[in-house]
């Protein structure tokens, strides 16, 4: 009697387990569980089952635009999410990421981030793909290019470190990475990331007068 109690228990918290599904729990920013909620109750570790039944399940963060304060915080969790699975030699500077994401949004006040989920003004040259273009324009007019729309302001995140880990126009910024340059030493290498001539010299500046010190990242 006491092995089928225990058998019936296992199978019990097995089928339970089985029942929640995906891994990676995709959200909007509209609204979605905390972004480090866990879905399925822990699984005592004296149980012989696999190993593979143990797993936490997470969701995508959400960056919030409702003030500089917690789209900051928010986006800094966002990056640690990203982060807990990119090695480590491909991460880059949080710093540098909120900076560019403030330069690029006004802080998460602009259309692209909040209409877009587009935090750095990242563009698509395909049609296919959903896409924005300046309010002024004609939205439905494809002129060869338009501002990328993603599913949520986290995955432009992830998107911005793909660019700048793979990308030919960023090969200086990750070989200057490899060296062990500090942040403003990599801000130098971004001069094409904006046509505007003193775009480096503001991303250092919103670094060390809005972010160093300021925030505990």
């Amino acid at each position: 009697m006491k092995y089928l109690t225990t058998i019936l228990t296992i199978l019990g918290l097995y089928l339970l387990v089985l029942g929640c599904s995906p891994k990676e729990i995709e959200c909007t920013d509209d609204g979605c569980p905390e972004w480090n909620e866990l879905v399925t109750p822990p699984i005592p570790d004296d149980l012989d089952i696999r190993g593979d039944l143990k797993t936490e399940y997470f969701v995508v963060p959400v960056v919030s635009t409702g003030s500089k304060d917690d789209f900051v915080h928010s986006l800094n969790r966002c990056i640690d999410y990203l982060y807990e699975t990119l090695p480590s030699d491909q991460h880059i500077p949080r710093e540098l990421v909120i900076a560019q994401a403030a330069i690029e949004t006004g802080w998460g006040t602009s259309r692209f981030a909040n209409e877009g989920n587009n935090l750095f003004g990242i563009r698509t040259f395909n049609k296919d793909d959903e896409w924005l273009l300046p309010i002024t324009w004609d939205q439905n007019k494809w002129i060869g290019w338009g501002v990328k729309v993603y599913s949520s302001r986290c995955e432009s995140v992830k998107d911005y470190v793909r660019i700048l880990n793979e990308v030919y126009a960023y090969e200086d910024f990750r070989a200057l990475r490899d060296q062990g340059a500090n942040v403003y030493e990599l801000a130098d290498t971004l001069t094409s990331y904006a046509t505007r001539p003193t775009y480096t010299t503001l991303i250092k500046d919103i670094i060390k007068y809005n972010i160093v010190g300021v925030y505990e990242l």
